[in-house]
């Protein structure tokens, strides 16, 4: 039943993303790129509402969770799995750790991207 969930769950995260991406800027016209900036703060949100509901007030089993947590959102924006896994290293005293996974990703990210675009380019 987990994979169902999974599955099912990540195809309607992916279309909500496709919806949303292609309806914001419609309505907020701007070189900032508003659609994966909002799409990324209700996912981040949304990850820690369902994460408190499955894990500290038992309102979805394990299955529906991981539908949620890795199929909804994971479809939906991955930048809510990269805040869950922050917080959780904040909330362990693991300081060192969250502010290299915050720093790391964000400048290997941009990195990798820039060298891949380079690369691709020439």
């Amino acid at each position: 039943m987990r994979m169902i969930y999974i599955a099912v769950f990540g195809l309607i995260g992916i279309f909500f993303r496709y919806y949303l991406h292609t309806i914001i800027p419609k309505y907020l016209v701007s070189p900032f790129p508003y659609s994966t900036f909002l799409i990324n703060i209700v996912g981040a949100f949304t990850i820690g509402a369902v994460y408190i509901m499955a894990t500290e007030r038992v309102v979805f089993s394990s299955d529906l969770k991981l539908g949620i947590m890795v199929g909804l959102l994971g479809g939906f924006t991955t930048f809510s799995s990269f805040c869950l896994d922050t917080v959780e290293l904040i909330e362990h005293a693991e300081y060192l750790n969250a502010f290299l996974y915050v720093f790391l990703s964000n400048v290997l990210g941009f990195g990798a991207t820039f060298f891949a675009i380079t690369l691709m380019r020439t």
